[in-house]
């Protein structure tokens, strides 16, 4: 799967891991070579059921892709293992969703820690920002450039039959009588959040918020947290099931269960029995939500984000959800305070007409 050349390897979906029939393994077996992008991504673009569903900065626009889409794939034809460095076969990188990491990877591996040029005041004060803002942030502007990736999964509308429409060409709305109603999007703006470096793990048998949200993988961090930066995520929401009397999320089974006879208790009885989880037969279905971090679709410099972008009205960044009490710009990064040092009052009151009225 990694190292295959002709491109004929192929395993069976839900074969756990067994090879199709009729292949030529000794073929396979005489052409291996260096794994190409297509190598990985027979496996990383399509997670979650298709191209492009699951990560929301991987899909196969990444085999040859342009280089406004991906500087380094398309411009400088990086392989994968250029970034994810392996060493006796534990490739570099770690897991959103899991606590697997096999080292790890960083813009810093390749570029400085202050990466701007010192000669031009505001480039100067972009290395200032790399103190508390992650590399992608303003380098990602947007992810699913190319390809629609799934942003809401709602299990409760499994099992029936539906009419959905498609209103507009960056959102399709469809429905699956196996999975319920889904939405893709495309060409998306991250949402925002402080990362240290670490995330929350949703466990098995842990408790959910049934009225509420339920993060499943939250990223650590904080104002506070000197080692934290703002980091760009696809926020993915969902509606699953869970026990409304035990509050944990229920395990059920899918495969010759639920997708056979569509029938939730008896899917709910049959998995959490095979999970080892006590079932009450009450499910309640509960919102959730998971961070996917975003670090691949890196846009040529002059497509990155810029001043204005984040430091207006209508910015993509919402400060106050971070922990500021305003914009930085005015208020001060979050270890220093800044003040007008003339008038000796806080530079809020200098604050211009374009922030007070979006019209303006």
């Amino acid at each position: 799967m990694c190292h295959d050349t002709t491109g004929t390897y192929k395993k069976i979906p839900t074969g756990c891991g067994k090879e199709k029939e009729d292949l030529n393994l000794v073929k396979i077996a005489q052409s291996v070579g260096p794994p190409t992008r297509a190598n990985c991504g027979a496996c990383h673009w399509y997670g979650g059921g298709g191209d492009a569903i699951k990560h929301g900065d991987l899909d196969s626009t990444l085999k040859d892709p342009p280089y406004s889409h991906d500087v380094h794939m398309g411009g400088e034809d990086f392989s994968c293992q250029e970034c994810h460095v392996a060493h006796k076969h534990k490739i570099s990188g770690s897991s959103t969703t899991s606590a697997v990491s096999e080292g790890s990877v960083s813009c810093t591996d390749c570029h400085d820690e202050k990466p701007h040029s010192d000669e031009h005041p505001l480039l100067k004060k972009l290395n200032d920002h790399c103190n508390s803002i992650a590399c992608q942030t303003c380098h990602i502007p947007t992810f699913a450039k190319a390809k629609p990736t799934l942003m809401f999964w709602d299990w409760s509308k499994a099992g029936k039959t539906m009419k959905v429409s498609q209103d507009d060409p960056y959102c399709i709305t469809t429905h699956h009588k196996k999975k319920g109603l889904l939405i893709k999007k495309q060409n998306v703006r991250p949402d925002y959040a402080w990362y240290n470096g670490k995330h929350r793990q949703y466990l098995t048998g842990d408790s959910v918020n049934l009225d509420g949200i339920t993060y499943l993988n939250s990223p650590v961090g904080d104002i506070s947290d000197p080692k934290a930066k703002i980091t760009p995520y696809k926020l993915f929401s969902g509606i699953q099931p869970a026990d409304a009397k035990y509050e944990y999320l229920i395990i059920p089974k899918l495969w010759g269960g639920y997708w056979k006879h569509f029938d939730w208790d008896r899917a709910a009885r049959d998995g959490m029995k095979a999970a080892g989880l006590k079932y009450s037969g009450k499910i309640k279905f509960v919102n959730t939500k998971m961070y996917w971090r975003i670090n691949h679709e890196v846009v040529p410099k002059d497509q990155a984000l810029s001043c204005t972008n984040c430091h207006s009205y209508d910015g993509v960044m919402d400060f106050e959800a971070l922990g500021y009490k305003d914009d930085p710009a005015i208020v001060g990064c979050r270890f220093t305070k800044r003040t007008d040092h003339k008038e000796k009052v806080p530079i809020k009151k200098l604050k211009p007409k374009f922030w007070r009225s979006k019209k303006n």
